[in-house]
């Protein structure tokens, strides 16, 4: 099966499935918990998963379809191997093939059938079949590659993003505690594959103008002419992937920013870390002309700042943006 399914749906259905597969690890000393809970695990560390005990403790999963993967894999040989095991960390197969020294094991066919599983499995795999589909066509649109230029994010501001994010200056935290985030609304994250492609060390560029829409030739013209002003410009290095706020509900409140508290309403379901200095911070510059920039820049420039829209910029198009400034 391994062959044809990816490894990421088997995890994908252990986070959907594991509160009712009745699988129970051994915590620390003899004592036996239920694992209750699953979710992706995010801290750049070899496991897949982080399991939630009955006692409220978070442990660390690897999915694996066979024990041997575990070892052709080489995480025993991880740098993080030994922090794996010291977090209670276990191993999750379809089946159990082997033994492997220190680490434990369980398997999802502990306490179900081979027929029962393939059964569950097929239905579930059945009626998921039209999603995985559009995230395959997603993973060649965005590139499900390592990324060696970072994406360059326009981050537009309107009156209310300016206050959820920069009301003190400095980019908003709720209480002063937490990470710094971004945060997208549902469409937004829909319509554009490139915020769907967020990763570390791409780049985030947040716009703020409150000038009255104009054709793109017009507003060439006018930054030609030092007439369009840019009321805030910070540059933010992004720190995490994309996360969806309603998979994670411990990761921060669920009305976080000031319109969500106001509304009491989640507005921003898809978030992602960034750093919390600015590389760039400046206040009421004019808007820099550059004829080295394309139609296409500009139009994505103006999209931005004008019609609130998100858009992206090149590696060099952001480079000779900077040089300007």
């Amino acid at each position: 099966m391994s062959e044809y399914v990816h490894e990421v749906v088997l995890q994908e259905y252990i986070c959907e499935k594991i509160s009712s597969m009745n699988l129970s690890v051994k915590y620390k000393t003899s004592e036996q918990y239920n694992i209750i809970s699953a979710r992706s695990n995010l801290d750049n560390t070899f496991w897949d998963l982080e399991g939630q005990l009955e006692n409220g403790i978070w442990i660390p999963i690897e999915v694996e379809w066979i024990s041997n993967n575990f070892l052709s894999h080489g995480h025993h040989k991880s740098k993080d191997f030994a922090k794996f095991i010291s977090l209670n960390g276990v191993l999750l197969t379809l089946r159990k093939n082997r033994e492997l020294e220190r680490v434990q094991q369980i398997s999802i066919l502990d306490n179900l059938s081979e027929k029962a599983f393939k059964d569950d499995f097929k239905k579930w795999f059945k009626a998921k079949s039209n999603d995985y589909i559009d995230k395959t066509l997603d993973n060649y649109l965005i590139g499900n590659y390592s990324r060696k230029t970072p994406r360059i994010l326009l981050y537009p501001l309107s009156k209310v993003a300016e206050i959820n994010y920069f009301s003190n200056g400095s980019i908003y935290k709720k209480d002063n505690t937490g990470p710094s985030l971004l945060g997208f609304k549902e469409a937004g994250f829909n319509k554009n594959v490139f915020i769907r492609d967020i990763r570390p060390n791409d780049i985030c560029i947040f716009l703020y103008n409150n000038g009255a829409k104009m054709p793109r030739n017009k507003f060439i013209h006018e930054i030609k002419n030092k007439n369009i002003a840019v009321h805030r410009l910070a540059g933010y290095k992004i720190k995490s992937r994309i996360i969806d706020r309603r998979e994670r509900p411990g990761f921060i409140d669920i009305n976080y920013w000031p319109d969500e508290i106001k509304d009491n309403v989640l507005r921003y379901p898809y978030v992602c870390i960034v750093e919390d200095e600015p590389f760039l911070m400046k206040n009421n510059l004019t808007f820099p002309y550059s004829d080295l920039f394309t139609e296409t820049t500009w139009e994505s420039f103006r999209s931005c700042m004008l019609h609130k829209e998100y858009r992206e910029i090149s590696a060099l198009d952001f480079s000779i943006f900077i040089s300007s400034i």
